[in-house]
C-alpha cells in the first residue's frame, strides 16, 4: 500500500461499509419477506419484480464486486489473504455465469450459482468470526505472498470488514436464488 493511497482507501471502504449495513438491512427485510411468503402461501410483489430482473441484478452485483476487489489488490495495493482468494474463486465464475444466462434468458442458472454463493458464504461467514477474535478452527491458508487472514485491512463500526462485505454479498445471491426458485414453482 502506497501513502498517498490511504486517503482513498479509507473513504472508499467507508461508503462501502455504509453501503453493506444498507444491504444487510435490505437482506433482513428479504429474509423476512421470504418467510411471511412461504408460511402464508401469498405472493409478495416484490418478488416478482426481483424475478423479473434476477438476471441483471445478478451480473451487476458479481461484476461489482469482482471489479472492487480487482480496483483494492491491483490499483491500491490491499493484499488478499488466502480465505479472500477462496470467496474470490467462488465470486469470479459468477460473472461469467450470469452473463451467459443473460444473454440466453436462462433462469436455470440459479441453481448453479446458489452452490458456489453458499460456499462464498460459509467461508465469508468463517473469515468473518476469524477477523473478531474468535479462534480458527481451519488454519488459514497463509503463504509468503499474502497476509494473514486473521488481520482485517479494516475494521468500520467494529465489525464490517472485507470478508462481512463479501458475507452480505453471497446472502444476497443466495436470497436472489432462493427468490426464483420460489417464484419458478408458483
Amino acid at each position: 500500500m502506497f501513502n498517498d493511497k490511504q486517503p482513498l482507501i479509507d473513504s472508499l471502504s467507508y461508503y462501502l461499509s455504509i453501503a453493506t449495513i444498507v444491504g444487510l438491512i435490505v437482506l433482513v427485510i428479504w429474509v423476512l419477506l421470504l418467510i411471511y411468503s412461504f408460511v402464508t402461501k401469498k405472493e409478495c410483489k416484490l418478488f416478482s419484480f426481483i424475478h423479473r430482473y434476477a438476471l441483471p441484478f445478478g451480473f451487476l452485483g458479481t461484476l461489482g464486486a469482482a471489479s472492487l476487489t480487482l480496483f483494492y489488490s491491483d490499483y491500491l495495493g490491499v493484499l488478499p489473504c488466502g480465505l479472500c482468494w477462496f470467496q474470490r474463486v467462488a465470486l469470479y465464475p459468477q460473472i461469467f455465469l450470469y452473463a451467459l444466462a443473460l444473454y440466453k434468458k436462462d433462469y436455470k442458472i440459479f441453481s448453479y450459482t446458489l452452490i458456489l454463493s453458499i460456499f462464498g458464504e460459509i467461508v465469508a461467514l468463517y473469515h468473518s468470526f476469524l477477523q473478531w477474535g474468535y479462534s480458527e478452527f481451519i488454519p488459514c491458508p497463509v503463504v509468503a505472498s499474502t497476509v494473514d487472514c486473521a488481520k482485517p485491512s479494516f475494521m468500520e463500526f467494529g465489525f464490517i470488514s472485507f470478508p462481512f462485505m463479501s458475507f452480505v454479498l453471497f446472502g444476497f445471491l443466495i436470497l436472489l436464488s432462493l427468490t426464483v426458485s420460489l417464484k419458478n414453482r408458483k
